[in-house]
């Protein structure tokens, strides 16, 4: 086993080496198709940067049907505020810290990185028996399943597909949430401001973040809906005006981070500072968990005579928040399963306007609309636009599946335990895939990781080896059974 591991880290390590951010898969997809053909595999990439490897079938196993292993190439680019880290350019640098493994400052992208790993080692253990193998990479599955949504018809032929996209060894994933993203712009009126008023930076920084669907129950803050909040008590008070606001990175992460460009009278700045670290301190108190959470104000430069018109400023508070985030409703079935939630993800000043972005999920798909309508309706309220789409399918969960069935039989059989079964919140592109293809069967798999979509993306090393295990002895074990 220790030599399979090593492999797959080898591997990962390679990948790492690539940029890969979600929408600019142009440097990964090319190097998994010279990877393939430097192993003599038939390769194929469609316009949209999926790539396809066929992994010719083991001696003995060449009248099975294929299996399809599928992944996606993209991941998330999340840093810490500290790090330089360029991700159009730079390796990820990789921390070994006994049986886990995070990066140095940024996302690790063992999501999905390590399903490319496994999938390409599959190619270079020649020990274990299998079907024909269909490597199916797709590309950016993190901001809206673009590439799984794209697959043409015939690009893989395989009815039975293992997906390595869940983050926790020994679950067996059968279901997932749908999702919709909405984007809300608002116009601003801008006015000039007087020499009595200085300038300061307000940061809300240190937040754990996370994943907006795997997260979204844990409670943990949004960096954005705090520093509204902040505002709004400055401003009874102290009259703040802002000049613009940014926070957040990506859709399907929690905002760990959010800024804002103010200005107060200087006469006021000693009651502001007082005032900002008494709220600072009533928060975290309140997000315990939240150990890095910090508040900060910080003398700025004037760079702008223009600020936000008081109507401005209070339409794009009063927009932020009054959105929601969150849980919005939670399973009638699961009473620990999330039904239905929203992100409230990003928000940017771009000229002359305000550009928020949402990210809302739901089992459901009567409840998505609902959850859609609902964020769509608060913009219109407030006369902002939106516009909403990127719309992709929840996976229903099917309980009589063959594949689940041999699976949990495998996973019994190496482990002594039962695996867990499980639908989950977040999304998957078994979800797209389904939609697509009558009759297949899928399931979902993958190593232990911890904190995706932060720079505390960790995954647990040991884990990786009993993934392989279990999917090792699955393509070789009784595969007639499956269908």
């Amino acid at each position: 086993m220790e030599k399979e591991i090593k492999t797959i880290l080898s591997l990962f390590e390679d990948i790492s080496s690539v940029p890969r951010c979600s929408k600019h898969e142009e440097k990964i997809s090319s190097w998994l198709i010279n990877w393939a053909v430097e192993h003599s595999l038939d390769v194929k990439r469609d316009r949209h940067k999926n790539v396809l490897m066929r992994v010719p079938a083991s001696r003995g196993c060449e009248d099975e049907e294929s299996i399809a292993i599928q992944g996606h190439m993209d991941m998330v680019c999340e840093k810490s505020i500290a790090s330089k880290h360029d991700f159009s350019t730079d390796a990820i640098k990789l921390i070994y810290d006994g049986d886990w493994l995070t990066a140095y400052g940024t996302t690790l992208g063992a999501d999905d990185g390590i399903a490319i790993a496994i999938g390409l080692a599959l190619v270079l253990n020649k020990d274990e028996k299998h079907p024909e193998l269909e490597l199916l990479f797709t590309s950016d599955e993190e901001t809206g399943l673009t590439g799984a949504s794209n697959l043409e018809p015939g690009f893989f032929k395989s009815k039975t597909l293992i997906n390595i996209d869940s983050e926790s060894e020994g679950v067996l994933t059968i279901g997932c949430a749908g999702g919709e993203d909405t984007t809300i712009n608002m116009n601003l009126e801008k006015e000039s401001i007087g020499d009595e008023h200085v300038f300061y930076k307000l940061f809300v920084s240190g937040l754990l973040g996370g994943h907006s669907g795997i997260d979204i129950n844990k409670g943990r803050a949004n960096a954005i809906k705090i520093m509204v909040e902040l505002m709004k008590e400055i401003n009874l008070k102290f009259r703040l005006k802002l000049s613009e606001i940014n926070g957040g990175s990506a859709r399907n992460a929690i905002p760990s981070y959010c800024e804002a460009a103010v200005a107060f009278k200087e006469n006021e700045i000693g009651q502001v500072i007082n005032f900002v670290n008494e709220f600072r301190d009533i928060a975290k108190e309140e997000y315990k968990d939240e150990k890095q959470f910090d508040i900060n104000l910080v003398k700025i430069k004037r760079n702008s005579d223009l600020i936000l018109s008081r109507v401005s400023f209070n339409k794009v508070i009063d927009l932020l928040l009054e959105l929601p985030h969150g849980v919005y409703e939670m399973s009638a079935y699961d009473k620990h399963l999330v039904e239905t939630s929203n992100n409230l993800a990003r928000v940017e000043t771009i000229g002359n306007s305000i550009e928020i972005s949402t990210n809302q999920r739901s089992l459901t798909a009567s409840k998505l609309d609902e959850i859609t309508k609902k964020i769509e309706f608060t913009a219109k309220a407030h006369n902002a636009s939106y516009v909403s789409g990127n719309n992709y399918p929840s996976w229903q969960p099917n309980k009589n599946s063959r594949l689940l069935r041999k699976s949990i039989e495998i996973y019994k059989s190496l482990f002594l335990r039962e695996p867990k079964i499980e639908v989950i919140h977040a999304g998957l592109e078994c979800g797209v895939i389904g939609s697509k293809i009558d009759d297949i069967d899928m399931i979902s798999i993958g190593p232990t990781i911890k904190d995706p979509h932060t720079p505390n993306e960790t995954v647990n090393i040991p884990s990786i080896g009993k993934v392989w295990k279990f999917l090792s002895k699955l393509l070789s074990s009784g595969l007639q059974c499956i269908r």
